[in-house]
């Protein structure tokens, strides 16, 4: 068998990260992998539209409004008319959102410990460091687009 190469390695490596429990939630949790993804996005950009979710995640705006909706009607998201522009809909997490999203970074926190619990303090730095340069240089090509 021939070695596989970094590219090869590397993508294998992702795949596997992928699959950790670390990217995912307990079963028995009530919300599945895309709202976590949805929540996390109005999280991090408290007031974002719909177009631009729509856009970030490379879905239809239909698709992320009837995901919000579903959100909204369950209390984990709420809706506010932008006051500039009366046709789009600005998202926040309610106070439940935030608390099952807590719930969530939580349990991802101590996954990515365990995680890092093989390697030395020393060791840990330097991986993260070097996923930061990777994406980095990934983002720079990307921005050149």
């Amino acid at each position: 068998m021939l070695p596989k190469t970094l590219e090869a390695r590397f993508l294998a490596l992702v795949r596997e990260i992928r699959s950790l429990p670390m990217m995912e939630v307990p079963k028995d949790f009530p919300l599945s992998a895309p709202q976590i993804t949805l929540l996390n996005w109005v999280a991090l950009s408290p007031g974002v539209g719909v177009l631009d979710i729509a856009h970030s995640l490379n879905l239809t705006p239909p698709t992320v409004s009837v995901a919000a909706r579903r959100l909204a009607d369950e209390g984990l998201l709420e809706s506010h008319q932008d006051p500039d522009d009366r046709r789009v809909r600005r998202l926040y997490l309610t106070s439940y959102g935030k608390i099952l999203l807590s719930q969530v970074w939580d349990y991802r926190s101590q996954a990515v410990q365990l995680f890092l619990s093989g390697l030395a303090p020393a060791e840990q730095e330097q991986l993260v460091n070097l996923l930061e340069r990777g994406v980095n240089a990934m983002k720079a090509v990307i921005d050149e687009q």
